[in-house]
C-alpha cells in the first residue's frame, strides 16, 4: 500500500501523517508499515536544534496509525461521519529515532470487540527494537463527540 493509498485509509495530513508505505498486512491478524525520518519532518524543527530526534509522541501516532489501518481492513472502513479515538496507550521506549532512520513497524490484532480495537506491536530501527507498544482504538460517530467547535 503505497502512499497514495494511506491517505484513503487515514484522515490525517501533513504534518501529522507519518507513514509512508504498508508493507504487508493480514486482516484480523496483523499490518507492517514504514515510516522514513527525515531531517526536513516539520516535528524534526525544534527537536532538538543542536541534535534531531524524532519526538517520541510522533512514533506513538505512528504506531496508532498503523493501527487505525488495521482496524478498519479488519472490520469495515471508517464512514463520513465516524473517526478513530485513542482510547488508551502504553508505551516503552529504547532508544531514539534520529533522521536518516527507516522505522518499521509491526501491529498485531490482540482483540476486536464491537467498536473497541486491542493491537500492540513495535517499531524497529535495523533489526533493533526502538519502541513497544500496547493500545486501543474506539470507533465513535462524530455527532456523538458533542459540539464541533471548529
Amino acid at each position: 500500500m503505497g502512499f497514495t493509498e494511506i491517505k484513503s485509509w487515514l484522515r490525517h495530513r501533513h504534518p501529522m501523517l507519518y507513514l509512508d508505505r504498508v508493507l504487508d498486512y493480514e486482516p484480523g491478524v496483523r499490518l507492517v508499515s514504514r515510516l522514513s525520518v527525515s531531517a526536513q519532518m516539520d516535528a524534526i524543527a525544534g527537536h532538538f536544534p543542536e541534535r534531531a530526534i524524532f519526538p517520541a509522541s510522533h512514533l506513538s501516532q505512528a504506531f496508532a496509525q498503523s493501527g487505525i489501518i488495521l482496524f478498519q481492513v479488519s472490520t469495515t472502513r471508517l464512514a463520513e461521519d465516524e473517526l478513530t479515538l485513542v482510547g488508551a496507550m502504553n508505551s516503552r521506549f529504547f532508544r531514539i529515532v534520529t533522521p536518516g532512520d527507516t522505522v518499521t513497524i509491526t501491529v498485531s490484532v490482540d482483540r476486536l470487540l464491537g467498536a473497541t480495537f486491542f493491537f500492540s506491536g513495535r517499531a524497529v530501527v535495523d533489526s533493533t527494537t526502538v519502541a513497544a507498544f500496547r493500545a486501543n482504538l474506539v470507533r465513535r460517530k462524530t455527532a456523538d463527540m458533542g459540539h464541533q467547535w471548529w
